[in-house]
C-alpha cells in the first residue's frame, strides 16, 4: 500500500505535479502562471529553478510562486518558447518542461483550470486599505492583501514583492490570509510592495508604498559647560533621522541666531562668541520630525576674568538704542556716536584687545 499523499509517481522524494499542463496560452500584455507545483514544498532545503535555454530566468518579470509556480508577464511575443523547472533537494531532483504560446489578439484564449483543482471562483483584493503607510524604524509594518470573497481564498496564490524583487529575510512573514509582516523595520525597506493574487483564471494586483523614517536620536548630546568671559561656548547637538529641524532656547526662550554673536552650525551645534555672564542659562536643543520630537539640555557658567576690573557705574549699554555686538563686531566703538550707546560693550573690547596685544 502507498502512504503517499501528494505526486504518487516519485512517491517520498522530490516530485513536480505531472497532471499540471505542459502548454499555456496567453496573449501579449497579458501575466500567466506556468505551473510547476513541487513536493514537499519549496524551502531553505529545497530549491525550484527556472531556465529557458539553459539561462536563469531575471526577476524583473519573472516571480516564483510559494509552490514552484512562475508568474511571468506582462507578456511579450519574444516570451514564447520552452521553459524548464528544475527541482533539487539534497540528491533528488525531477524537472518538467513547459511551452508558452503568446499570440497577438483582442479576446482572451481560454484556458483549462488544473485537474483536480475545481472551478475557480472570482476574485478582487480590497481595495479601500490606505496605499501608503509611514512608520518609524523598528517598529513592526502590517501590510493587509485581503481576498474578495473569503471562500476565494483556498484558491489563490498570494505572492509579495517589493520594488519586482522577492522577499527572502527571515523578519518577514507571510501569513495564510495574505498579509504580510516586516518585523524591526529599517529605513532600507521603504520602497512599493505588490500584492499578486492569481488562480488558473485570473490575476489581481495591489501595491502599498512603505515609508520608514529613520529613528530620531539626539546622538551627540550637549553637556554642562563653564567658559571664561569673552571667550566661545559652543554647545553640540548632532541629531541622526530624516527631514530633521532643530532648535535652541535658553530658560525656555527660543535662541534666534545672528550669525554674529549666536550662530548655528550644520550639525545642529550652537555657538556662543564672546560669551558673557548675560549667556549663562539652562540651553535646550530640540529636534524634530513631523509629530516626533527630542531633547536634551546643558548649562552654561561663565567665569569673569580675574583681571577684569568693574566698570563705572554710569558704562552701561543702552540696548534699546542700538545693537552693542554689531557695533562691537563692525569696529565702530571708535566712533563716539556709536559708543556713547555701547559704553559697556566697547570698553570690555577695548580692555580685551590690549590684554591679546600684551599677550602677544
Amino acid at each position: 500500500m502507498v502512504s503517499c499523499t501528494l505526486f504518487i509517481p516519485k512517491c517520498g522524494g522530490v516530485t513536480i505535479d505531472p497532471s499540471d499542463p505542459s502548454r499555456v496560452e496567453a496573449l501579449v500584455g497579458q501575466t500567466v502562471v506556468l505551473p510547476c507545483r513541487v513536493s514537499p514544498p519549496p524551502s531553505s532545503t529545497l530549491i525550484v529553478e527556472w531556465r529557458r535555454d539553459g539561462e536563469p530566468l531575471s526577476t524583473r518579470r519573472h516571480h516564483q510562486q510559494p509552490n514552484g509556480s512562475l508568474l511571468v508577464g506582462p507578456l511579450s511575443m519574444a516570451d514564447a518558447g520552452w521553459y524548464l523547472c528544475v527541482a533539487t533537494q539534497d540528491r533528488e531532483r525531477d524537472h518538467r518542461y513547459i511551452y508558452l504560446s503568446v499570440s497577438e489578439g483582442s479576446q482572451p484564449i481560454p484556458t483549462e483550470p488544473l485537474p483536480g483543482d475545481g472551478p475557480s471562483p472570482r476574485f478582487s483584493i480590497l481595495s479601500s486599505a490606505p496605499s501608503v503607510m509611514e512608520l518609524r524604524s523598528g517598529q513592526t509594518a502590517t501590510l493587509p492583501c485581503h481576498i474578495l470573497p473569503a471562500s476565494a481564498l483556498s484558491s489563490v496564490t498570494i505572492h509579495w514583492t517589493r520594488e519586482g524583487h522577492t522577499l527572502t529575510e527571515s523578519r518577514i512573514t507571510q501569513s495564510s490570509q495574505g498579509t504580510l509582516t516586516i518585523g524591526q523595520l529599517r529605513s532600507g525597506d521603504s520602497g512599493v510592495y505588490t500584492c499578486t493574487a492569481s488562480n488558473q483564471k485570473q490575476l489581481e494586483q495591489r501595491q502599498l508604498q512603505l515609508r520608514v523614517k529613520a529613528d530620531l536620536r539626539i546622538t551627540t548630546a550637549p553637556t554642562n559647560i563653564h567658559v571664561t568671559q569673552g571667550d566661545t561656548a559652543v554647545l553640540p547637538c548632532v541629531v541622526s533621522g530624516d527631514n530633521v529641524n532643530v532648535g535652541w532656547s535658553r530658560n525656555g526662550v527660543p535662541v534666534r541666531a545672528d550669525g554674529v554673536k549666536v550662530r548655528a552650525s550644520p550639525d545642529g551645534s550652537l555657538v556662543v562668541s564672546d560669551a558673557q555672564p548675560a549667556d549663562e542659562g539652562t540651553y535646550t536643543c530640540n529636534a524634530y520630525t513631523g509629530i516626533y520630537s527630542v531633547s536634551a539640555a546643558a548649562e552654561v557658567k561663565v567665569t569673569r576674568r580675574s583681571k577684569e576690573v568693574d566698570l563705572p557705574p554710569d558704562c552701561v549699554d543702552q540696548p534699546d538704542l542700538a545693537n552693542c555686538e554689531l557695533i562691537v563686531y563692525a569696529r565702530l566703538c571708535s566712533n563716539s556716536y556709536y559708543s556713547s550707546f555701547c559704553c559697556g560693550s566697547c570698553t570690555r573690547h577695548a580692555r580685551s584687545t590690549r590684554r591679546a596685544h600684551q599677550r602677544g
